[in-house]
């Protein structure tokens, strides 16, 4: 049976709102100012460097949590007691298995950099031992893609999930657990920071499954009015302010909220020259290559810091050299990824959908 027009308009907003979030996480980690250390000075302001500064930590900071919050409405709008092992079969495949098999790649990597001279020098890598004992240390504690505590922290969510969907299921005992959490977050009384870190990421993650749960035929079938989006673009503003007046738990929290509302908003904001109800996207239909987020995810860090590296190197230390590859590795990574799957069969060799977790 096909799907009809609404339910594909709410899968082409999926993949604009994941590729644009996606974006955002490149420039978090393409930031570059540490590089190339000659600011382009305008007026006594380094303007590039602190154009890189209100991108990759002010506006992309937000993205994370707008991918949690989509990971838990997307996992829990179709959950029920008879598909927790459907749920768990899928995501061992989606997420479990690639995270092994990608933090072991990455450590393979750098134990190869750290014994290639010119390399080692480049990205300044120790002499790394591969025992056991560091292959295993590498998956657990993520040690050389610091990106993928995101990847773990989602397992850890997934491996939980019956007892939170306990807690969702009921619209008034579910905003109550979720608010029992928030305060947890929000008052630090957890001492160790990586408890602390999941604690804090859970809100967000149980919120889009409540919203997953008992919202999902306004967030799929409804559009956004005018001046509905109007208002969740002021509350990402005032979220904003308070992020950057106050930047704790809270503010962090908020302010993820406020932009990951504000931006599907937009996704989906009911054009107002269109027929009244009509079934037309917002947003223009979604490209292929816009699809391959969690392969661009998974290879970014290593392709914005080779570009980075070498042509910190070899290239002139301006900024204005370090500003133009910023701007440039979103479409630099998904190029490379693009040109990557190609190369792989469009996707269909079983290396790819393995480490892809069957993309």
């Amino acid at each position: 049976m096909g799907r009809t027009k609404r339910e594909e308009n709410f899968s082409n907003n999926v993949i604009w709102y994941n590729f644009i979030l996606c974006v955002l996480v490149i420039f978090i980690h393409a930031r570059n100012d540490s590089i190339f250390t000659v600011p382009v000075m305008v007026s006594e302001f380094a303007v590039f460097n602190e154009m890189e500064s209100f991108l990759a930590a002010d506006v992309a900071g937000a993205a994370v949590g707008g991918f949690y919050m989509g990971s838990g409405y997307l996992f829990f709008r179709s959950y029920s007691w008879k598909r927790v092992f459907t749920k768990y079969k899928s995501r061992i495949q989606s997420l479990l298995i690639p995270y092994i098999l990608w933090t072991l790649l990455y450590f393979f990597i750098h134990a190869v950099v750290s014994r290639i001279t010119a390399l080692a020098a480049i990205f300044q890598e120790p002499l790394i031992q591969v025992t056991w004992r560091t292959m295993l240390d590498a998956v657990i504690h993520y040690r050389y893609c610091a990106f993928l505590w995101f990847l773990q922290f989602l397992i850890i969510y997934v491996a939980i999930s019956p007892a939170v969907y306990l807690l969702l299921r009921n619209r008034y005992l579910g905003a109550a657990a979720i608010l029992v959490v928030f305060f947890t977050a929000c008052t630090n009384i957890i001492e160790n920071g990586q408890a602390a870190a999941v604690i804090n990421w859970l809100v967000l993650y149980m919120l889009g499954g409540y919203i997953g749960i008992h919202f999902q035929e306004a967030i799929e079938t409804k559009k956004t009015g005018t001046t509905g989006m109007a208002a969740f673009f002021a509350l990402a503003a005032a979220a904003f302010w308070n992020y950057k007046r106050n930047p704790s738990v809270f503010g962090v929290l908020f302010y993820s909220f406020a932009f990951s509302s504000a931006f599907w908003s937009f996704l989906s904001w009911e054009n107002p020259w269109e027929k009244k109800g009509g079934s037309a996207s917002t947003m223009p239909r979604a490209r292929e290559w816009q699809k391959n987020t969690f392969a661009v995810y998974m290879t970014h860090f290593m392709i914005v810091q080779a570009v980075n590296g070498i042509a910190g190197r070899y290239l002139s230390r301006s900024m204005w050299a370090g500003m133009g590859l910023f701007l440039a590795l979103p479409a630099v990574c998904f190029g490379a990824v693009w040109i990557a799957k190609k190369v792989c069969g469009n996707g269909k060799w079983i290396l790819w959908k393995v480490l892809m977790g069957s993309r």
